[in-house]
């Protein structure tokens, strides 16, 4: 407890980021609840080194992320009565509850932590219009949500916890939020220090450690994740394995029209992005979630992104973003030449 655990193939970063470490929670006792001890003792061994590499960030990135943290551990931490969600937005906090030089100090670290990706969010009074309209995906998946009273679940790839907080309208008992994007984690941790909503946890990991929670979600969201890794048939079977018998999933994903079976595996980059790698057609990704073990599959989604939902914002300052990465001459296609984005909504359960 308390410090960092470097692995071999996996370096602890050689920066001293003491106000950045001072966030990250070494002893998560919430987990006892669901994990065998040996379970938790090995999952908080894995956590700690996972954070210690920090993500291969660079000296500058991380010094940079250390002075912000100082900054917001020089304001109070709340628990705030102003938490709920309003015509899409995830409000939390009131103005009143800073003194102005505390504001003043709060929505300086908010526009340091730009670009905000997910949103929309009311942080004590200021709007922050975001890269993602994720508010329009989130009334996607409301009409075919189960009840989330009272149950465990998982927001893998929950970026920096917009869907979470928006999931507290439904009164879940635990929500856990899986993502290795270190800026999200901060995003977030800057948030819950405000917010004090305990129920609402994040762990900084990837989707291969979902087998860590062995038959513990009750519901889990994959939400603009299975295109990003190499091996998705892998994940899912990861993820299956984190739920509980009869459990929802939920995914969503982004793919190419048509009906065979098959999936776009772009040489290098897809719509300006690194880091994608299978896009499947509806019909793989069924293929998929059923090879998986996986059922009772319903299709509730399934149109082309728009760039209405994704677009360059005044708080996402972004170098492009949907509409600068399609062919200008024939926006069905990205500039790379491959058919452009679609998404596919779908709702499936452990079988």
């Amino acid at each position: 407890k308390g410090g960092l655990v470097p692995v071999k193939g996996t370096p602890a970063s050689s920066v001293s980021t003491p106000h950045l470490d001072s966030f990250f929670n070494y002893n998560p006792t919430y987990l006892s609840e669901y994990l065998r001890k040996d379970q938790l003792e090995a999952l908080c061994l894995e956590r700690s080194k996972i954070f210690a590499a920090k993500g291969g960030l660079g000296t500058q990135k991380l010094l940079d992320m250390d002075k912000l943290c100082e900054k917001i551990q020089q304001l109070p931490e709340l628990c705030s009565n102003r938490v709920f969600s309003e015509e899409g937005v995830a409000v939390i906090g009131d103005k009143d509850e800073f003194s102005e030089d505390q504001f003043s100090l709060f929505k300086d670290c908010v526009e340091e932590m730009m670009p905000w990706k997910k949103g929309p969010f009311d942080l004590f009074g200021i709007q922050i219009d975001s890269e993602w309209r994720s508010d329009w995906k989130w009334e996607r998946l409301l009409s075919h949500l189960p009840s989330l009273k009272d149950k465990v679940v998982c927001d893998l790839g929950c970026a920096n916890g917009y869907y979470m907080y928006r999931m507290l309208d439904h009164d879940p008992k635990l929500v856990v939020g899986i993502d290795p994007n270190l800026k999200a984690w901060l995003q977030f941790q800057a948030i819950q220090r405000f917010s004090g909503r305990k129920q609402l946890q994040f762990e900084y990991l990837r989707g291969e450690h979902m087998d860590m929670f062995p038959e513990m979600y009750d519901v889990v969201f994959c939400l603009g994740v299975l295109y990003h890794t190499p091996d998705p048939i892998g994940m899912l079977r990861k993820i299956h394995k984190s739920m509980k018998s009869g459990a929802y999933l939920f995914v969503d994903c982004q793919g190419i029209p048509g009906d065979d079976h098959v999936a776009l595996f772009p040489q290098k980059r897809y719509a300006n992005m690194k880091g994608v790698y299978f896009l499947p057609t509806i019909q793989t990704l069924k293929n998929w979630l059923s090879r998986t073990r996986f059922n009772r599959m319903e299709i509730f989604f399934s149109e082309p992104l728009s760039t209405e939902e994704q677009r360059i914002t005044e708080w996402a300052q972004v170098n492009t973003s949907l509409n600068e990465s399609l062919d200008a001459n024939d926006k069905s296609k990205t500039i790379e030449g491959y058919p452009a984005p679609h998404r596919f909504y779908l709702r499936a359960r452990r079988g």
